[in-house]
This record gives C-alpha cells, sequence and structure tokens, in this order.
C-alpha cells in the first residue's frame, strides 16, 4: 500500500512541485527557515537517489568512450551555447536562467523513466552519472564565460560547493552499495524513495519561499504576471525555448550513427531530462537577487510535461509495459 502511494506520488510530481511551490509562496515564514539546509537536502536527493543505481552497468557502457565524449560533450558545454544564442536577440532576460539549465547534468533518476519508456537503462545511467561527475566543473565554468559579464561568479567557490552537493554523496552511495550489496538496499527501498521526495518537495518549498514577499506573493515580477511570476511573455518564451531544446536533443542524437534506435531515443531524453533540483539550489543560492529561481522551475515543468512524446518512438514489443509517465522523482 505505502509503496503504491509513493509510486502515484512519483509519477504525478507535477502536482507535488506546485504543491510545494503554493506551500512556499502562501507560508513563507515556515519554509524560509529550510532555506540554509537545502545543501544537505540536495545531499540527500544524490545519495539515495545513488543508492538505486546500477553503477556496475555504468561501467560497462563507459567502454563506448565515443558516446561517452559526445553525451557529455553535447549536454554540458554545447548545449548551453546553443540554447543561448536565439535568447540574445529577442530574450536576453532569459539567457541566465536557460543557459544554467542547460547546463545542467541528466537526472539520476533518467534510468527508472527511460526503463519505463521502453529505452535503454544502462545508457541513461552512463550519461546521468558521468554528467553529474563532471558537472561541479563545467557548470561553473560555462556560467563564468556566458553570463560573466553580467553577474558576478566565484568558479573556485561555486565548483567547491557544487562537488560538495554532487560528488561526494554520489561516492558514498557507490561505496554503500560496495559494502551492503544492492539486494539489502532494496529492502529499504521505501523509506529511501520517502526521504528522497521530501527532500524534493522541501527544496522547491524553501526557494519558493525565499523568492515570496510578506505577503507570499513573488518579489520579482513582469507586468501583468501570471504563471510564476514570469509574465504571458515569459510562458511564451519558455515553451518556444522548450522546442527549440528538443530540436538541439534529436539533432544530437542523429550523431550516433553507430547506435541504434533505441540508443539514440536514449540520449536524446537525457538531453532534456535534466536535474532540476541542482538547477534551483545554485540559482539560489549563487543568483538569489536576480530572481531567477521560479524561471527555473517554469522551464522545468515545460520539459517535463514533453515526457511523454518519447513513448512515440518506442519500439511496437515495449509498448505493452509502457507507464503514463510526467515524472519519476527527478533529482
Amino acid at each position: 500500500m505505502f509503496s503504491r502511494f509513493l509510486d502515484l506520488i512519483a509519477r504525478y510530481q507535477l502536482a507535488l512541485i506546485l504543491a510545494a511551490l503554493a506551500a512556499g509562496l502562501v507560508w513563507p515564514s515556515i519554509f524560509l527557515p529550510l532555506n540554509p539546509w537545502n545543501g544537505f537536502f540536495l545531499q540527500v536527493i544524490m545519495f539515495s537517489t545513488g543508492l538505486r543505481l546500477d553503477f556496475v552497468e555504468f561501467m560497462k557502457q563507459a567502454k563506448d568512450w565515443r558516446t561517452l565524449v559526445l553525451a557529455n560533450s553535447m549536454m554540458l558545454v554545447i548545449l548551453p551555447f546553443l540554447v543561448a544564442l536565439p535568447l540574445a536577440f529577442f530574450a536576453p532576460e532569459w539567457t541566465l536562467p536557460f543557459v544554467l539549465a542547460a547546463a545542467m547534468p541528466a537526472g539520476l533518476t533518467a534510468p527508472a523513466v527511460i526503463a519505463i519508456l521502453g529505452g535503454k537503462t544502462s545508457l541513461a545511467i552512463l550519461i546521468a552519472v558521468s554528467t553529474s561527475v563532471l558537472s561541479p566543473f563545467t557548470i561553473p565554468l560555462v556560467l563564468r564565460v556566458m553570463a560573466g559579464q553580467t553577474v558576478t561568479i566565484d568558479v573556485t567557490s561555486m565548483m567547491a560547493n557544487i562537488a560538495w552537493v554532487v560528488i561526494v554523496p554520489l561516492a558514498l552511495s557507490a561505496l554503500v552499495q560496495w559494502k551492503i550489496k544492492r539486494k539489502r538496499i532494496e529492502r529499504f527501498v521505501d523509506p529511501i524513495r520517502l526521504a528522497n521526495l521530501a527532500a524534493f518537495a522541501l527544496v522547491i518549498a524553501s526557494v519558493a519561499a525565499s523568492s515570496a514577499g510578506p505577503t507570499g506573493a513573488p518579489t520579482v515580477t513582469t507586468p501583468g504576471a501570471g504563471f510564476l511570476g514570469i509574465g504571458t511573455d515569459g510562458v511564451i518564451i519558455v515553451i518556444l525555448m522548450t522546442v527549440f531544446w528538443i530540436g538541439i536533443a534529436w539533432l544530437a542524437s542523429a550523431m550516433l550513427a553507430w547506435r541504434d534506435t533505441v540508443d539514440r531515443m536514449t540520449v536524446s531524453f537525457c538531453l532534456i531530462y535534466m536535474n532540476t533540483t541542482l538547477g534551483v539550489w545554485i540559482a539560489d543560492k549563487f543568483f538569489r537577487e536576480t530572481g531567477i529561481a521560479p524561471k527555473l522551475v517554469a522551464i522545468f515543468i515545460a520539459t517535463t510535461l514533453i515526457l511523454p512524446v518519447f513513448k512515440l518512438f518506442v519500439p511496437k514489443e515495449k509498448k505493452k509495459t509502457f507507464r503514463k509517465v510526467y515524472a519519476v522523482e527527478q533529482m
């Protein structure tokens, strides 16, 4: 019964996100004190998700160095630059949030979602783990180049902070798996998932509270501000740029001529399925004065809503096992 309840929350996680956002905006005095703990919550998320990753599969897939290099360079370096190009001309105020979102590693739960969609889990593990390990070094450098003229970026401090909340818990989860073994960890899968979801909700709520005024209204708004305080123009920009992002991901996956259709679909999915919690945490910790955290959440919601599109590319023999997916504990 409890497992089914967690499945329901995980599968319709957008409802959890919206509830956490609403709670943070309506009761900022309750969730704002949690803001200093967001780094710890992110460590909980990375550790609990890492416990369920198959690092053996990661090592097997890592032998294909061409896929490893292409996926990491595209996701962590090339994609942020390509996304920034059109924004520089028609919406420069959205450059930082989109560059930050595009520079994020793949969500560590990408293997779980791609398994449901009919993709290759082992390949998703390769991309999720490798991009996560490299992200503490690439994110600060990409932001320094792309946004260093408009905001102050302490590259060394950012690298150290991201490594602390990403690499350390991931390494610890791998060590725990090695010592305890995955079968024993699976006995505690429900408490692990609960900790994952709870930490995620608290991060979203506390970030929303930090961007709320005394009455719970967002402090950063635009004329006619609507959803998340980004305005109608912001919603249109998010939609258009999400479509552009999907196009880039699809073209990138097409370069993997030596991989089959399922593999290419998996790569394109990973290029879109970003680690939102990390992005929101970085936005709130290092760029709070810019008020871009709500924009990061809006971008995440848009990219999450298009996930069911990938079911169109699932091989017919696997469609019987397809389940409706909008998000699965995306961390």
